[in-house]
Formats: structure tokens, sequence, C-alpha cells
């Protein structure tokens, strides 16, 4: 039982524990609505917030492990289990001022997600290029 009370100061505590927030977005369809160029407009809703254990992956890394072969901005979180479905759904996860998305692993958009003890899952995501606007 020490152990699960530590992993929940790891995930919940201030000190090693990092605020995520997770973005929904809504689609709607506009009165130009074209079927076959299925031009739907989304509309971001409030985000969720999620603390979780935050660490970078080594370019090196990620050479090796099954994450494939991203250069760059690869993050691990490590958080409670019920907030996988969260992580799946979102459009985008912003850590501080960085813009993230879940990794899709091959065909068939699963995402590389996995269970871990004590009620926890690894998820991994990594960073989207940025998009200015103006």
């Amino acid at each position: 039982m020490k152990s699960k009370k530590f992993f929940n100061e790891l995930i919940e505590g201030d000190e090693y524990s990092t605020k995520m927030l997770l973005f929904f977005s809504e689609r709607t369809i506009p009165e130009d609505f074209d079927p076959y160029e299925k031009n739907y407009t989304y509309s971001d809703l409030n985000p969720l917030t999620v603390k979780g254990y935050v660490r970078d992956i080594s370019p090196e890394a990620l050479a090796w492990k099954p994450y494939g072969l991203q250069e760059t901005g690869v993050k691990e979180c490590i958080v409670r289990e019920k907030y996988a479905k969260w992580f799946k759904l979102a459009n985008r996860i912003q850590i501080d001022d960085d813009i993230y998305e879940l990794y899709k692993e091959g065909v068939g958009n699963k995402a590389f997600i996995t269970k871990r003890p004590f009620k926890l899952c690894r998820v991994i995501i990594f960073k989207k290029d940025r998009v200015t606007n103006g």
C-alpha cells in the first residue's frame, strides 16, 4: 500500500506533476456544406485539466523503441487510467505553451496508450507543428 500512496502523490502532488489541458472540439455543418468535400467546421470547447507525470523521450530512445521515428517533441505522460478515454477523444493537448496530439500507431488510428499497475496508464503524445494565426 505504501507504493500506491507514493504514486498518488507523484501524479497529484504539485512537486512532480504537470498540468495538461485537453481540448475537445465540436463538429458543425456550415451552410455551404458539400458532402463530397466534407468541409465541416470545428470549434474548440473549454479545456479540461488533467494532472500527470510528464517526461521527455530522447530521440535515441525513439529509434529503438516502438514509438516511431519522430525526431523531437515526444512526451510520455503517466496519468490515471480513467483519463485514457479523454486523451483518445482530445483534439489537442497543451502543456505549458506547446501543443501536442496523441501518437497514432500505424494504420487503424490506434492510440499508443498502455495500462500500468495501480490504475495508471502511459500515454505517448507528440508535438504538433505550430500554426500561426494572422
